[in-house]
């Protein structure tokens, strides 16, 4: 989560396993570092992933409307994929996310997820809950993860960063996955099970197992 009250104006609305501390470190090296000192920029790790609508609760932001508001949203299937090979493996996350070592393999986790604890875990949560309030989107814009350079250049565009800056190499943590997330799912029960939590977001941004 990151609320720049600097200029230009914007919260970030980090949507877990979309790019997050990719576009964090990113802003934290080429832009937001000098506004620190000034006490212009809210980056608190204890909130690192808030929706938009505790982010207002929260921190009484004022004139909303002034905020650009954005986030990443990524399919479901593969998300799943990098949920699990992150949160098995990754010290960072085994704190809080070590009783997922009771799944031996991804498919025990994908059977079981609509019905575990972990569905309504914030870090699990489909991007709709983090985006909309009573089905209403309270963000400006919502890039895909799947053309993350395009959209990340655009987004640098718009606050007048210069895209060269910006390197693809950078883009994400290196997790032990294969690159395919189809390669993942061995039966249509595991495709399916994915498609029951994240239906909303599957429809609203026409996400397809393909």
């Amino acid at each position: 989560m990151l609320i720049h009250e600097g200029n230009p104006k914007y919260i970030f609305v980090a949507v877990p396993k979309t790019g997050t501390t990719s576009i964090h470190n990113f802003f934290k090296q080429h832009h937001v570092m000098p506004h620190l000192t000034k006490k212009s920029c809210k980056w608190l790790g204890r909130d690192y992933h808030l929706g938009i609508k505790e982010i207002f609760e929260q921190y009484r932001v004022n004139r909303k409307e002034l905020f650009y508001k954005f986030a990443f949203h990524r399919n479901p299937w593969d998300r799943m994929v990098s949920f699990y090979t992150d949160y098995t493996t990754d010290p960072l996350h085994l704190d809080w996310s070590k009783g997922l070592l009771k799944y031996k393999t991804f498919e025990e986790f994908v059977i079981d997820f609509p019905n575990s604890e972990w569905r309504h875990h914030k870090n699990f949560k489909p991007t709709t809950e983090y985006t909309h309030h009573d089905g209403v989107q309270c963000v400006d814009k919502i890039y895909m993860y799947d053309n993350f350079r395009s959209e990340m250049i655009q987004l640098l565009q718009k606050f007048g960063i210069d895209r060269h800056l910006f390197r693809q190499g950078d883009r994400l943590r290196k997790a032990p996955r294969e690159k395919d997330y189809k390669s993942y799912y061995t039966t249509t029960a595991m495709k399916d099970s994915v498609a029951e939590v994240f239906q909303q977001d599957i429809n609203l941004f026409g996400d397809k197992f393909d």
